[in-house]
């Protein structure tokens, strides 16, 4: 076997490992919160509801879980929905110790979901953390209040991630003189802190795209395919087209 072919199969096997880790990863992560969900929900229930069985079917913890978070969704469009959510928030808020965990937990939440708000501003890099040894970072708000006032200069919040887990890492005040604007997005640069370098922000922009379902596939009326029916009657153009 001559070295060309190895380093073809070489190739092929490192890009095929490269595709299947995203997803093996997002299978296995739902997995564990389908299982974890599955056996803490029934005891739960037992306990505070004697009656109902300390086993259930599988699936059964998470589609209540489902269904629950259906009903206070719903619950929270009408008036007496968000009078009830608002007293819970405002019990839990007075709670010591437990407010802290709950309000933090719940900000983050709405920065991720909430489209007017980001997590980090954007990338940058910084020299840390000693002369001439830079670092990716993320500027995540201007500094205001007491440490504002006790610093000669203007200083802007950063965090600085861990690699190859950038959801932990070190919160710095920098002089914003000190800081080095980054033009790669804030998805890039988490992307290259997760990879410890080995993937090229060049690359990334380059091959950086969202997943679009192909043309020809539109195409196809997929309920019909359950429901039975000849191909000419499942194929329909696509309204949108």
């Amino acid at each position: 076997m001559s070295f060309a072919t190895i380093r073809q199969i070489r190739t092929n096997v490192v890009a095929g490992v490269l595709l299947l880790i995203p997803l093996v990863t997002t299978l296995y992560v739902f997995f564990r919160l389908f299982t974890l969900v599955d056996s803490i929900l029934p005891s739960f229930f037992h306990v505070i509801l004697p009656f109902m069985p300390e086993e259930w079917v599988p699936g059964v913890g998470a589609l209540l879980v489902v269904v629950i978070a259906y009903f206070v969704g719903l619950g929270a469009k009408n008036y007496v929905g968000r009078v009830v959510i608002d007293t819970g928030n405002a019990i839990i808020s007075s709670i010591p110790m437990l407010n802290k965990l709950y309000l933090g937990v719940q900000q983050v939440l709405d920065a991720v979901v909430s489209g007017n708000k980001r997590l980090f501003e954007k990338a940058v890099l910084i020299e840390y953390p000693k002369k001439d040894s830079y670092c990716v970072a993320f500027v995540t708000s201007k500094t205001m209040g007491e440490i504002q006032r006790k610093t000669a200069s203007d200083v802007v919040s950063v965090f600085v991630p861990t690699t190859p887990n950038p959801t932990s890492g070190f919160l710095l005040f920098l002089p914003e003189s000190q800081i080095i604007e980054l033009d790669m997005s804030v998805e890039t640069a988490v992307k290259t802190v997760m990879s410890a370098g080995m993937v090229n922000p060049d690359q990334l922009k380059r091959t950086n795209h969202r997943y679009a379902i192909p043309h020809q596939l539109k195409k196809w009326n997929w309920l019909r395919i359950f429901r039975g029916g000849n191909r000419d009657d499942i194929i329909a153009s696509d309204p949108r087209d």
